[in-house]
């Protein structure tokens, strides 16, 4: 189907544009939410005017979203996530976690799309993410992938000991000071058995007198 695109659709067409689209994709999106209309001569001649709102529209939108951008740009995205024995993560970090965090600091709505990720995060520190806010809005985050339970230092230690591959390391790091108190408490229990076998020397000393005034 050739349509006129009404409003700008993202990684498709600018308003104004005509195109040739599939019939379901016209039918069950673009038609019915009023983002595009068909192609024809009445509609055509309203291209100049759907240019015209569409480049007020994209002005607008830039300014309110440069104002986002230079509120976020260089600021740091903490995800908490749980970690295994050896530093790495249960599952990843994904582009729709940072978003939902960027969603939540700066009130307006960021797509996961929006966030230029590339892979998935699979273990913990200090990653810079480019956020494309709008068009050619975009900001440099830091998003730091902090394990569940640990500080942003302690995090960072146990990123550069998975970076040098010490699996070792990271497993004693983890469980530093739960042997230390297991170990006091296992010291305790020695001192019962000295005191019992107290007894049993002052038994065989009654035994030797005994032998001394029979004798």
């Amino acid at each position: 189907m050739r349509v006129i695109f009404l409003k700008d659709v993202p990684e498709t067409a600018d308003a104004g544009e005509v195109k040739e689209v599939k019939n379901g994709f016209a039918r069950n999106y673009l038609l019915p939410k009023g983002l595009a209309a068909p192609a024809t001569p009445d509609q055509l001649q309203r291209i100049k005017a759907i240019e015209k709102a569409a480049h007020e529209t994209r002005l607008k939108f830039s300014e309110e979203w440069e104002v986002v951008a230079e509120a976020i740009a260089g600021t740091t995205v903490e995800v908490e996530v749980r970690v295994g024995p050896s530093g790495r993560l249960f599952g990843s970090v994904t582009g729709r976690a940072i978003a939902e965090k960027l969603t939540e600091a700066t009130g307006r709505e960021i797509d996961h799309r929006q966030v230029l990720l590339g892979t998935a995060i699979h273990e913990p520190g200090d990653y810079p993410v480019n956020i494309r806010l709008y068009r050619d809005v975009q900001a440099e985050v830091i998003v730091s992938v902090i394990p569940e339970g640990y500080s942003p230092e302690e995090a960072a230690a146990m990123a550069a000991l998975a970076e040098e591959g010490l699996p070792e390391a990271l497993d004693d790091t983890a469980t530093s000071n739960e042997p230390i108190e297991a170990s006091d408490e296992a010291d305790e229990p020695a001192a019962e058995p000295a005191e019992a076998s107290a007894e049993p020397a002052e038994a065989s000393s009654e035994a030797d007198e005994k032998k001394d005034e029979d004798a």
